[in-house]
């Protein structure tokens, strides 16, 4: 029994000895946000209102933050337009909003967008948007990218892992 005692209290010894002797782990102490993709937008303050009046959307592109209406949108694939002002509240909880104009797509690019959509369930939103100036673009929280034609997967993808969650309320789903 006194043997069992000095192995446990040398073995502590020369494990606390050991440990003191090592190098500290470098702490970070960085508050650095990711670098995200796309251009940063300027928006309106992230609060709830009760009319579309009282947003400001630039013409041509799908918003990206702001105000907006108290109910965000599920995440999916929508064959119709759907509310800015319901896309922003989800946006702000960190999801990621594909927009295209219908008229100007191909259908092998909204095919590849689909195809974003659908790995992302519950983190993307794809819709078309009749007021867009370009075939396609994509919106985080701050941020925009119209998207080249032909579309490259490969960019969807990386704007969508990129910017997930980079937002007010990440995770909120």
């Amino acid at each position: 029994m006194l043997a069992a005692i000095a192995v446990v209290a040398i073995t502590t010894v020369g494990g606390l000895f050991f440990f003191a002797r090592q190098q500290p782990l470098p702490s970070s102490t960085s508050t650095a946000t990711p670098k995200l993709m796309g251009e940063a937008v300027p928006m309106g303050q992230a609060t709830h209102v009760t009319s579309p009046t009282a947003l400001e959307v630039a013409p041509g592109m799908p918003p990206s933050g702001g105000p907006h209406f108290a109910q965000p949108l599920s995440a999916g694939v929508a064959s119709a337009p759907v509310s800015d002002w319901n896309a922003i509240h989800s946006l702000e909880h960190g999801l990621v909003w594909i927009t295209y104009r219908a008229d100007l797509i191909a259908a092998a690019d909204l095919a590849t967008l689909t195809a974003v959509a659908r790995a992302h369930p519950r983190d993307v939103i794809l819709s078309p948007r009749p007021e867009n100036s370009t075939a396609a673009t994509v919106v985080s929280w701050g941020r925009r990218l119209v998207l080249p034609t032909p579309v490259v997967r490969d960019t969807v993808e990386a704007f969508v892992t990129t910017n997930l969650d980079q937002s007010p309320e990440p995770g909120v789903r």
